[in-house]
């Protein structure tokens, strides 16, 4: 990966290079984790409509990373990308809704987001979070 070539894409406003470079900060990937550059890289392809970056600047309202935590704007923010059809932000909503963690406990709005994931099986590579959601499916049932 080239992160010169992804800085200067990102700076002329190429949403696919401010979403990976963003991820990049976010997660130390082939750079050092900079929350602060992860927020602004992120919350700038959001608007753009990046649904892969509104998954990730949720969980950085999740857990306050670059940013004070605020879990009714990761909640928020995870619901935007869910409908849009991502995976893991599908994945981290019926996790937040079964565990009710800071939130309430519902069981309806979990087996929702987990269904929704599980119907992605045929373009999700089989992973721990698929099956978490065929084994939460399958225990409500």
């Amino acid at each position: 990966m080239d992160v010169r070539e992804l800085q200067r894409e990102a700076e002329d406003g190429s949403v696919v290079a401010q979403t990976i470079l963003g991820t990049c900060y976010l997660d130390g990937i082939e750079v050092k984790s900079d929350y602060t550059k992860a927020f602004r890289l992120l919350r700038s392809a959001a608007e753009q409509g990046a649904s892969r970056a509104v998954t990730n600047l949720a969980r950085m309202y999740a857990e306050g990373l670059g940013t004070a935590k605020n879990l009714s704007e990761a909640l928020r923010l995870y619901e935007v990308a869910a409908k849009a059809g991502e995976f893991l932000a599908q994945i981290e909503l019926a996790r937040l809704y079964s565990r009710g963690i800071g939130i309430a406990a519902d069981r309806e709005k979990a087996l929702k987001w987990y269904s929704a994931a599980a119907a992605q099986e045929q373009v999700v590579s089989d992973c721990e979070e698929l099956r978490e959601a065929k084994t939460f499916i399958h225990s409500a049932s």
